[in-house]
């Protein structure tokens, strides 16, 4: 191929070694850059094996010069933060929720670019240097949950810069994947989620509390329902849709969408009937705290289910941090919020509902996803396969 105007290669000799210096416009920062590479010869070489050793290199380089400019960057001429970035804002920005997207940023630009810099580049990847970064977290006392969101960002990253033929192969495969141990979560008896249902039946965070605890619903769920998800007349109760919190520009916004955690979210359950008399009676309350308060009553959430007397939607951090205060108050043992959706799971488990009946009520993508989580509180189960087994064997042997 004819040699680029911008690429100036010369001879140089340092140390007694002979290099090709090349001369080039960067192709990210368009600044004049020299590249020395060595030759691997030295004086003692004849000059026509330096020349061509010079001619080969030069060459050799004119042609990942090409690459460069067609967008397939050389991994030691990219700087690692800017390529995430550049990732994040052409490439996966397309593909997640608002949430998510905002959720790499902050990854990308608080621990990642603050612990590598700005000279880092993706040449630079290998087991020793992510292993340094994976370690200044646990020296913090940071999770090992924390840390595979970093090295599931990196792998995925990565693995897009080896389809772009940057890498010739992922180097984050060479890296251990941080272990997550597996969490799992507490959960309320009938009794008690009975007795905390009536105690805060007059708190302002009553209503996604008890979808919580009757649908096993999540947070960003439970706030998102909408009167026009609830069919009174049908007794049907449609999930389809979710509040967030994002964080952009640094500044906390909240988003009302549609696009669920997975298709399996999106779904239709039956009205139960106490729930659906709770929710007629709060949706009256709504109507008369809407006349009562008129001008000063918020009007921009008046689908919403989910709202406070002067129609404010409940916030999704509003919620978490509530949750616990109400029950240090009334003395109740301390779970997390989101413990009541494994309180639900445990309750239709002990009602002998089976796995693909649980996945369905909470809107898990796969019955795996099920039975990982909640499958060894299905004890029961074992135990009657245990007695079949006997039952099975026993029969076998008077037959015998």
């Amino acid at each position: 191929m004819p040699k680029e105007k911008t690429l100036q290669g010369s001879l140089q000799i340092k140390n007694g070694k002979y290099y090709a210096v090349i001369g080039y416009n960067d192709v990210i920062t368009h600044k004049r850059k020299m590249k020395w590479i060595s030759l691997g010869v030295d004086e003692t070489d004849k000059k026509s094996v330096i020349n061509k050793c010079l001619r080969e290199t030069i060459s050799a380089f004119e042609e990942e010069y090409r690459m460069m400019q067609a967008g397939i960057s050389c991994p030691d001429e990219y700087p690692m933060v800017k390529f995430l970035n550049d990732w994040l804002e052409k490439i996966k920005v397309r593909t997640v929720q608002p949430s998510t997207y905002e959720g790499y940023k902050s990854l990308i630009n608080g621990k990642i670019a603050r612990f590598f810099g700005d000279k880092f580049t993706l040449g630079d990847i290998n087991p020793r240097t992510i292993g340094a970064f994976y370690e200044s977290f646990r020296s913090e006392g940071i999770t090992e949950a924390t840390i595979l969101r970093y090295h599931n960002l990196l792998h995925e990253a990565c693995k897009y810069a080896t389809r772009q033929e940057i890498f010739i192969a992922n180097p984050m495969d060479r890296i251990d994947r941080p272990k997550q141990k597996k969490y799992r979560g507490d959960y309320y008896t009938p009794e008690e989620v009975q007795t905390l249902l009536s105690l805060i039946a007059d708190d302002v965070i009553y209503i996604p509390v008890l979808l919580c605890a009757y649908y096993g619903l999540r947070r960003s769920e439970a706030i998102g329902l909408s009167w026009s998800n609830i069919d009174f007349d049908s007794d049907t109760i449609y999930i389809a849709q979710k509040v967030i919190d994002i964080t952009k520009d640094g500044k906390s916004k909240i988003i009302i969408s549609k696009d669920m955690k997975n298709e399996s979210s999106r779904r239709a359950l039956p009205l139960i009937p106490d729930v659906k008399d709770i929710l007629l009676e709060h949706k009256s309350k709504q109507e008369t705290y809407r006349k009562m308060f008129r001008r000063d009553y918020c009007k921009d959430y008046l689908d919403m289910v989910c709202v406070d007397q002067m129609g404010h939607l409940i916030q999704p951090d509003r919620l978490t941090e509530r949750f616990p205060v109400l029950l240090e108050r009334y003395g109740l043992r301390k779970i997390r919020l989101h413990d009541l959706r494994h309180s639900c799971a445990s309750m239709l488990i002990a009602d002998r509902k089976s796995l693909k009946e649980i996945q369905v009520w909470l809107g898990h993508s796969t019955i795996t996803t099920t039975a990982d989580v909640y499958g060894h509180l299905d004890e029961s189960a074992k135990v009657n396969i245990g007695a079949a087994m006997q039952k099975l064997l026993r029969a076998k042997e008077v037959r015998g």
